[in-house]
């Protein structure tokens, strides 16, 4: 069961840039310019970057599976869906800013 899930990042053109095994089973993702949004069937919403596919903060734990991800036209703030049809509203900022 040796690296079961992974993610895998491409140029454009096809180029093989990175990847990182994954323990969590990615039912959600979005992207923005600097990040990949994550969210998994094991309850937590994982916010990495784009480019080295590292965490940029700790994973942050939801109480049941994650359905859908999105992140606001401003980038401020991270919508979860919920397995249980509840939304989660995550501020983005820096934890001073939200």
């Amino acid at each position: 069961l040796q690296d079961r899930f992974s993610l895998h990042l491409y140029s454009v053109n096809g180029k093989h840039l990175s990847s990182v095994p994954l323990d969590e089973e990615v039912t959600a993702m979005c992207l923005t310019e600097e990040f990949v949004v994550l969210g998994t069937m094991q309850c937590r919403l994982e916010i990495r970057d784009l480019q080295s596919l590292r965490a940029a903060v700790p994973p942050v734990p939801m109480r049941v599976p994650v359905h859908s991800v999105s992140v606001t036209k401003e980038k401020s703030h991270i919508l979860v869906g919920l397995e249980d049809g509840k939304l989660i509203v995550v501020g983005a900022g820096q934890p001073a800013e939200v």
